[in-house]
C-alpha cells in the first residue's frame, strides 16, 4: 500500500471512529434516543464540540457506525409504546469511560494550592495486566512513581482517578489522598518545577 492510500486509509477510518464516538456521546447526553433522532442534525446538537470544522455527517455513515456498535454490544434497541429507541449498553458506557480516560490531561492551573496528590494500590497478583496498564496511564498523566505502588502528582485529578477506578474497576484496591505534608517535598518540588509555599 502507497504511503498516500495509507493515509486516506487511516483517515477513512478515524472518521468512522470519530462518528461511533458522536452517537455514544449524544446517547449519553440524552440517556435514550429515537431511531428517528440518529441523524446528522439530531447528532449535531447533541454532541458535545460537534461544531468543529470539517465534512458534516451523512445519513449513510451514521447508518454504518450504528450497525458496527449494535454489532459490538455498545448499544441496544429496545421498543416502547410501538417506537425503536437506541440506548448506551453497560458495555457503552464502559467505552465511553475508555475514550474519556484516553483524551484525559491533567490541568496546571494558574496557582499551585501546596496539596500534593497521592495514588497507591495494592492490585492482587492475577491481574498484573490491569496494574501495569494503570501504571503506564499513571505516568502518562504525569504522575511520578516515589515507591512501586505509590505516585504523586500536585494538581487536582480526582475525576480523572475515579474514571480510572471505574474503567479498570480496581476500586477496593485503589486509592487516592490529597495531602500538605511530605518527606523529601525539596525532591518533589524539583521534579515538578515548582516552588515551596
Amino acid at each position: 500500500m502507497t504511503r498516500k492510500k495509507e493515509n486516506t486509509a487511516n483517515k477513512h477510518h478515524n472518521r468512522r471512529r470519530n462518528i461511533g464516538r458522536a452517537i455514544l456521546i449524544a446517547l449519553s447526553v440524552a440517556g435514550i434516543l429515537s431511531v428517528a433522532l440518529i441523524a446528522p442534525n439530531a447528532l449535531q446538537i447533541l454532541t458535545p464540540g460537534s461544531g468543529r470544522r470539517g465534512r458534516r455527517m451523512s445519513m449513510w455513515e451514521i447508518e454504518r457506525a450504528l450497525d458496527r456498535l449494535l454489532n459490538g454490544g455498545y448499544v441496544e434497541k429496545v421498543q416502547r409504546r410501538g417506537n425503536s429507541f437506541i440506548q448506551v449498553t453497560g458495555e457503552g458506557k464502559r467505552k465511553l469511560i475508555e475514550i474519556e480516560l484516553q483524551n484525559a490531561r491533567i490541568k496546571t492551573p494558574a496557582k499551585w494550592d501546596g496539596r500534593w496528590r497521592l495514588v497507591f494500590f495494592d492490585i492482587p497478583h492475577d491481574e498484573r495486566l490491569t496494574r501495569d496498564a494503570m501504571r503506564r496511564k499513571l505516568k502518562e498523566l504525569g504522575f511520578l512513581q516515589i515507591q512501586k505502588s505509590v505516585y504523586l502528582h500536585p494538581y487536582e485529578c480526582y475525576a480523572i482517578i475515579q474514571a480510572m477506578q471505574d474503567f479498570y474497576q480496581i476500586k477496593p484496591h485503589f486509592h487516592y489522598a490529597v495531602i500538605e505534608k511530605i518527606e523529601h517535598s525539596k525532591t518533589y518540588l524539583k521534579h515538578f518545577n515548582l516552588k515551596p509555599r
